[in-house]
């Protein structure tokens, strides 16, 4: 026993048994001291990388940021959840009061791309498509003049067309100040905007437009529109009802005017009916025409020509959200703009436009109804009609322009009445100048300045510039075809024989056209080129083969000069 009692023990005896203790710790404690330090910087530095904005999406070409499958796609306004906030969901430091509508599974389990980025992919591959484009090629061969195809320049070109000729501040469609986007403007936007639009485009409303001299001059066909489609309204426009309807829509503006002082009457109801459409939308058509079939028929069913990736993209950006869904823009919400410039506020690029910037489930489809509707007057490369310049034919496969279906605010009206008006302006220029100089000088035919030469261009022109879709791949075309959101109808199906004769029709017959011609009375470049075709044919068959040759070289020279005239 000693001197501490009989519980005491030694020093010795203590430290022994600790310094066991401490031998068996201690590579344990050092583990647990090394991941207190470790873990707290390891996520200190996850969390300040992670807070960083995420990188630009990727061009066509380069590596993607992204993977696949996809499951959202997110507008470049959107609020996605940064990395950083998914950092503290997984550790839960969120506030169960947080803004975001996020968990932290669907954080976990969904991947993300910019529409943005898909937008930027798309428009690169649309140039791809445009690439092999040849225009010099289409100029010689089907006598194509498209202009050019690329979507921005395209866009610009449009929206200068409104500003110099359309902009009006006592047109009824817009409001009384000049500053406010009339509806049909923010519609063409929206049909060239790559994104697709937030809300339900106006439907083609339900009336028939026809212009005549006199309501009584109108030929006994043309009642058969009322009995196929009797829920459809009938609208005659006689010269005097053209007058105040240009004027009440484009009151005040350049296109009045330059409506106005047209020489003649084929003239004015030309840019009529592109006015019209681009306005209001419907059918146009010629008084000599008939229906075979209810338009709810015309050209169905009807093979895809969109190029799919555009199509499958276009699904794709349906899936992503407005940039502002609280308030979603609609054709009758036109925007209010500031005292500047009007276009410098239109944003017009690739991307998208500021009037419609969400998705659009349009009739269970992403385009809906056709917003237009045309179809092939002649393939004279599938006829092999060589001499198809002749044969009254502005372009070897044409559009007809006697009869069209719209909705309204389709681009391709606005571009035809910009380069109409603008071949207008130049003719009684150089009107003028014959005058003043005394030389002869014969406009060229209503064909080239108004009718199915520039529509045609037209409507080729946005199927380039929207959807890549080339003019070679609508020769030998058999059955209706549909291109983004126009449909194409096979040549002949506006031209079909009477419905009144008993004859059997065409495949894909829709309307009857009496080709009563009477523009052609009053056009001196189609008298010239009549008269001299009449002396060729004279000459060759009395044997005068030399004199038949000379008029000939005429009539070639007459024909080359329309064309290089209108290619300018």
């Amino acid at each position: 026993m000693t001197a501490n009692g009989p519980y005491s023990t030694s020093p010795s005896a203590i430290a022994a048994p600790t310094g066991m203790i401490l031998g068996l710790l201690r590579p344990r404690l050092r583990a647990v001291l090394l991941g207190l330090l470790v873990v707290p910087t390891l996520t200190m530095v996850l969390y300040l990388r992670s807070t960083s904005s995420l990188p630009d999406s990727p061009l066509p070409g380069q590596p993607l940021a992204y993977h696949v499958p996809l499951r959202s796609c997110v507008g470049s306004g959107d609020q996605m959840p940064s990395a950083g906030e998914r950092l503290k969901a997984w550790f839960g430091w969120t506030s169960s009061t947080s803004s975001s509508s996020w968990s932290s599974n669907d954080w976990a389990e969904s991947d993300f791309v910019p529409t943005s980025g898909i937008e930027r992919y798309m428009a690169s591959h649309l140039s791809d498509l445009q690439s092999s484009y040849d225009p010099e090629h289409d100029l010689v061969e089907y006598g194509l003049k498209t202009s050019n195809i690329s979507l921005p320049i395209y866009i610009s070109d449009l929206l200068d067309t409104y500003r110099t000729y359309l902009a009006s501040p006592t047109s009824f469609f817009s409001a009384s100040t000049s500053q406010t986007i009339p509806a049909y403007l923010s519609l063409v936007l929206s049909r060239l905007s790559l994104r697709p639009p937030g809300t339900q485009l106006p439907e083609c409303p339900k009336q028939v437009m026809t212009t005549d001299k006199s309501v009584d001059d109108l030929p006994d066909e043309f009642a058969r529109w009322k009995e196929i489609m009797p829920d459809w309204q009938i609208r005659y426009f006689d010269d005097e009802g053209l007058r105040e309807w240009v004027g009440a829509a484009f009151g005040g503006a350049k296109a009045e005017g330059i409506w106005e002082s047209l020489p003649r009457q084929v003239l004015k109801t030309d840019v009529f009916r592109y006015m019209a459409m681009l306005v209001e939308g419907g059918i146009y058509t010629d008084s000599d025409t008939a229906p075979i079939i209810p338009t709810s028929k015309w050209g169905r069913p009807y093979r895809s020509g969109t190029p799919p990736l555009l199509t499958h993209l276009t699904r794709l950006l349906s899936l992503s959200t407005s940039s502002n869904p609280s308030e979603p823009a609609t054709p009758e919400s036109e925007a209010r703009l500031p005292d500047v410039d009007l276009l410098d506020t239109i944003t017009a690029s690739l991307g998208h436009s500021e009037v419609y910037d969400a998705p659009l489930i349009e009739d269970g489809a992403e385009l809906g109804e056709p917003a237009l509707v045309v179809s092939v007057e002649a393939d004279a490369i599938d006829f092999g009609w060589d001499n198809w310049r002749e044969l009254s034919m502005a372009r070897a496969v044409q559009f007809t322009q006697w009869t069209f279906m719209a909705r309204p605010g389709h681009p391709v009206f606005l571009d035809a009445l910009g380069r109409t008006l603008r071949k207008s302006e130049e003719v009684a220029r150089l009107s003028e100048e014959a005058v003043e100089t005394g030389e002869e000088y014969t406009p060229e035919s209503a064909l080239e300045w108004t009718g199915p030469g520039v529509f045609t261009d037209c409507v080729y022109r946005y199927l380039l510039a929207r959807y890549g879709f080339q003019p070679s791949d609508l020769i030998h075309q058999k059955v209706p075809i549909r291109v983004g959101d126009v449909l194409i109808l096979p040549a002949g199906s506006f031209s079909s024989v009477s419905p009144f004769t008993g004859e059997q029709q065409r495949p894909w017959a829709a309307v009857f056209h009496g080709f009563l011609g009477r523009w052609r009375e009053a056009d001196p470049a189609q008298h010239e080129k009549e008269r001299l075709k009449k002396l060729k044919d004279e000459g060759e068959a009395n044997g005068e083969h030399a004199q038949a040759e000379k008029v000939g070289e005429e009539l070639e020279k007459l024909m080359e000069t329309s064309q290089e005239g209108q290619a300018k």
